[in-house]
């Protein structure tokens, strides 16, 4: 067994140094940054990185979001669950992102190949591949500590079927079936969105106000604005930040962020509580070591989002560096039902991303 998941993070890590692979990682389509991904996805208001604004355009207007002209990222992540004693792939995700911005304009273009349905058959695999397409266009504009954002976005959908990858050739079959393999589009899941995003930032504290969903497309529908989906799609976002620099401007050596959101107010299915914390060690302006970690809860009843319930949370852990114009991620994420030994079928994850900014 832990033979077996010590070979699963090599081939993780072997995986995300393939920058060649089909997508290239940051998570516009999961609604935050890289690094908010290691807080729980908390981050409406935290201008954590320089791709934070994938959880409030807004984010692009404020003064403390690092000015970036182009931002590419690529990772790899696998859950490690244990299918007997041949190394396996169960849910692999190949993520990635090529982020266009000038002044308070970002174009972002993300691909994600999720391979799903996981069958072990001995001397070889299944899966029902999906390959998500992404197209995002944020805009925003800013006014002293008040700040206004807009999206646009995008996403089509294809899918290939009936996936095989052997037992002696893993590596390989995987890079050919999701880099090469040909998928065929879904035209009714391909979708269309419009939201919009509010910012008031005051340095060490911040609150956000994020609506996904005003209007949207699906398949060939025409585009339709809806106020049901505008309530469901309604989140609310916190943070606090210790200063980077001191009174004479010397970098301080420790800066700790936080940021508590509420998402999806209005959806008894998607309703969230994340809450995030991130400790960085600042060794220069462009060089620091940051610990970061957070809890991520559904909430299916509004009158218990203040209730924490284990049972139904997941925990996160990452590690992250700003090597200057790059930064690394490793992020780990576990039920937290084993905590209270509670019966659970989710599974821990490991991912890796790297993170090219100019």
């Amino acid at each position: 067994m832990r033979s077996r998941r010590v070979n699963k993070i090599l081939v993780i890590g072997a995986l995300t140094l393939c920058v060649l692979l089909p997508s290239l990682f940051a998570l516009a389509l999961d609604g935050y940054g890289t690094y908010a991904s290691a807080m729980g996805g908390a981050g409406l208001a935290l201008p954590l990185a320089p791709d934070s604004f994938f959880a409030n355009p807004a984010l692009l207007g404020s003064e403390r979001t690092k000015t970036r002209s182009l931002i590419a990222t690529t990772g790899f992540g696998d859950e490690l669950a244990s299918y007997g004693k041949h190394f396996r792939f169960e849910y692999p995700q190949a993520d990635g992102s090529i982020t266009f911005l000038a002044k308070r304009l970002a174009l972002t273009i993300q691909s994600r190949t999720i391979f799903e349905n996981y069958q072990d058959f001995g001397s070889y695999s299944t899966y029902d591949g999906l390959k998500l397409t992404l197209f995002e266009l944020d805009w925003a504009w800013g006014l002293g500590p008040l700040s206004l954002g807009l999206r646009a976005q995008a996403v089509a959908t294809s899918a290939r079927g009936d996936i095989q990858l052997n037992a002696d050739q893993i590596l390989l079959d995987y890079l050919v079936q999701s880099a090469i393999a040909r998928y065929d589009n879904v035209e009714e899941r391909a979708t269309i969105n419009f939201g919009f995003g509010l910012l008031l930032d005051y340095d060490w504290i911040a609150i956000g106000v994020v609506v996904d969903q005003f209007a949207y497309s699906r398949g060939e529908e025409s585009l339709a604005l809806d106020s049901d989906s505008l309530i469901k799609s309604l989140g609310w976002g916190l943070s606090l930040s210790s200063p980077t620099y001191t009174a004479d401007n010397d970098l301080h050596l420790f800066k700790v962020q936080g940021a508590l959101d509420l998402v999806n107010l209005g959806s008894d299915e998607n309703r969230e509580i994340r809450v995030g914390l991130s400790a960085k060690l600042q060794l220069l302006p462009d060089w620091s070591v940051s610990f970061l970690t957070g809890y991520r809860e559904v909430k299916t009843q509004a009158g218990d989002l203040i209730k924490i319930s284990p049972s139904n949370g997941r925990h996160s852990i990452g590690l992250g560096g700003e090597l200057g114009n790059a930064e690394l991620l490793l992020l780990y994420e576990y039920p937290t039902a084993w905590y209270t030994q509670s019966p659970t079928a989710e599974a821990s994850t490991l991912s890796f991303s790297l993170s090219i900014q100019l």
